[in-house]
């Protein structure tokens, strides 16, 4: 079977540039890329937001000392917060953890997400690992086909398999958020079982 690399998903936008964590909101309910930038209104910040920070940094603390094991590896580098940009995809974003590794004599890497969560894994968190991984393999100029998401209280390791329909989904995504912005028009809530607990809610006059 014929393996995709990323020079075969590359396609050059057209539009405003995005950050990844963008995608990430847009996947969960499209209006909060509306509101952060049609209608910009200030961020509601959390207790869990808050407290999710201090974990991250303690984190990083403890990741230094910590083994490969859990990663599914016996040895590599650790690369943290790396700064990445993709001008084809218009995106840019900053990852949690980069894991990089040998095989075959050639380096891999692993695009790692710390979550400060028990809850399950949504589907716009594994969108935003893809992206993540889409960002590395145009850095780096090598495919990477796993992403990893690290839930922090439970100090659960959930591997994502990259794959050319998830790089696409990512794609269309990023059109579609383009296009809702260029348009400035107001979209429908993406689910309304989410409402209950989204940090935005409070602005949407139509949910109750």
């Amino acid at each position: 079977m014929k393996t995709s690399t990323f020079s075969e998903n590359r396609t050059f936008h057209d539009g405003l540039e995005l950050n990844v964590t963008d995608l990430k909101q847009h996947l969960y309910c499209a209006r909060i890329p509306y509101y952060f930038y049609v209608m910009p209104v200030p961020r509601p910040v959390s207790y869990k937001m808050n407290h999710g920070v201090a974990e991250h940094i303690e984190l990083d603390r403890l990741e230094k000392r910590r083994g490969y094991r859990s990663y599914g590896l016996t040895e590599g580098e650790r690369l943290f917060h790396l700064q990445l940009k993709s001008e084809s995809l218009g995106l840019y974003g900053k990852l949690d953890l980069t894991i990089a590794y040998q095989k075959k004599g050639t380096t891999h890497y692993i695009p790692v997400e710390f979550k400060y969560t028990e809850n399950r894994i949504f589907t716009n968190a594994k969108y935003q690992a893809t992206a993540y991984a889409m960002l590395l393999e145009e850095h780096f100029q090598v495919p990477v086909q796993e992403a990893i998401i690290y839930q922090i209280p439970t100090k659960t390791v959930h591997p994502v398999k990259i794959n050319d329909a998830m790089r696409k989904h990512v794609q269309d995504s990023l059109t579609v958020i383009r296009r809702m912005l260029e348009s400035e028009a107001f979209p429908e809530p993406t689910s309304r079982a989410r409402c209950h607990d989204c940090e935005y809610r409070r602005y949407c006059n139509d949910i109750y």
